[in-house]
């Protein structure tokens, strides 16, 4: 009854934090993710009587999902954790073997801070208050001659105390199919804030094990070390209006707005300017012999991993269709635009669309084309040619463009 009242908890806040973290501003975006690992747990006693229950670990399963708001402010989140998690004491001394087991489910709020943001491999620091409820267990004494089994109750154990985590972890970007994910692992320590005596037993009206009364000295708290793996899921920014749905407004130099002719062919050679045009359109132009002068270039096969200005392989191919249509002008002067979808914050990606640009600069000046012919710029969210409500019109949104100067 214990574990199906808490799989129904779990899966209720789940369902609450995928709708609230949709209903967000698109300005930063929400994970929801899942966490497994061992907790090293130990109960620290502060009576010297009780020195030899010190130091002793158990190990066992921690189960949980959570929620994070990403970001607050330049790498700061917050995240909501609902954990499962048993701790207690286990003791062999002499012929007494005695066992307690509390089965705990948390709610834990840390604070995070990521490092490396842009970067494959992003490490963070975490701090984190929790409350604790104990949903039951059982303490178990035996020696040569006797042996006890009681249930937890609030006649032997505090039901709710608090406690405070401190760790780190870090996390990979990855994406399957069009959705976006983090894996990742976490390391860290939870230090108890309260006595786990019941207050029956600390005014000895009541003890754990049902022997003669005795009395209760010190504290004793909940400890351990906690390692755990993550994996999360980005959630779609969908209610975000976007104000230039399918419309791109530039900064950079203008396009040709007048219909160009081919004057070496019989026949007139029209087309309708635009704001960008492929490669191929490019080299149609040059074709034609027609100006080349003031045109854009939007290299939407241009990918790179999730989160980050890594070039994927495949987007060499088509860089390289550039390299051969300025090998065929080699006084063209270059501005390479980088652009991201609304998935995160203004100062992200704004630096996100910079490393990328500069990482097409990096891949050109590799295949000869001369640094000085050359600038970058990120523009970051600013410029949507599609809407940021879909994964299609997010994944147009995240290009890299190429201003030609004669």
């Amino acid at each position: 009854m214990k574990k199906i009242f808490l799989i129904v908890i779990l899966t209720i806040a789940a369902f609450g934090f995928r709708v609230s973290a949709q209903e967000q501003s698109s300005d930063n975006h929400f994970v929801i993710g899942a966490r497994a690992g061992i907790d090293i747990f130990n109960m620290r006693y502060s009576n010297d009587d009780m020195k030899i229950y010190r130091h002793h670990y158990g190990v066992r399963e921690q189960l949980g999902i959570f929620a994070e708001y990403d970001y607050l402010w330049k790498g700061l989140a917050i995240r909501t954790d609902l954990l499962y998690s048993p701790r207690g004491v286990k003791l062999t001394w002499g012929d007494i073997n005695y066992r307690l087991r509390a089965y705990y489910f948390d709610i834990r709020v840390p604070i995070t801070y990521t490092f490396l943001r842009d970067k494959m491999i992003q490490p963070y620091v975490m701090f984190a208050p929790n409350v604790n409820f104990a949903l039951g267990g059982n303490s178990r004494y035996s020696n040569e001659n006797r042996y006890y089994l009681t249930e937890l109750s609030k006649a032997n154990y505090r039901k709710v105390d608090f406690s405070l985590f401190f760790g780190a972890g870090v996390k990979a970007p990855i994406t399957i199919g069009s959705q976006n994910f983090y894996v990742g692992g976490e390391f860290g320590y939870n230090l108890g804030l309260c006595n786990t005596f019941s207050k029956m037993e600390l005014d000895n009206s009541a003890n754990a094990i049902n022997l003669p009364m005795y009395e209760v000295n010190g504290t004793r708290k909940n400890g351990g070390f906690e390692l755990a793996v993550t994996f999360a899921w980005v959630v779609p920014n969908k209610n975000h209006a976007s104000s230039s749905k399918g419309k791109h407004v530039s900064t950079a130099e203008p396009v040709t707005q007048a219909a160009e002719a081919n004057e070496q062919s019989d026949n007139m050679v029209e087309y309708k300017a635009k704001d960008c045009y492929s490669i191929e359109e490019m080299q149609a132009f040059i074709t034609l012999k027609m100006s080349l002068e003031d045109k854009r270039i939007c290299m939407f096969d241009t990918k790179f991993e999730f989160a980050s200005a890594i070039l994927e392989k495949e987007s060499e191919e088509q860089l390289d269709k550039f390299v051969e249509l300025y090998r065929q002008f080699p006084a063209m002067k270059l501005q390479i635009n980088g652009h991201t979808d609304n998935v995160g914050s203004d100062e992200y990606n704004q630096k996100l669309s910079e490393d990328r640009a500069r990482s097409v600069f990096d891949y050109f000046v590799k295949q000869g084309i001369p640094e000085n012919n050359m600038k970058i710029k990120g523009f970051g969210s600013k410029y949507p040619i599609d809407t940021n409500d879909t994964e299609e019109g997010r994944a147009k949104n995240r290009r890299v463009e190429v201003d030609i100067h004669m």
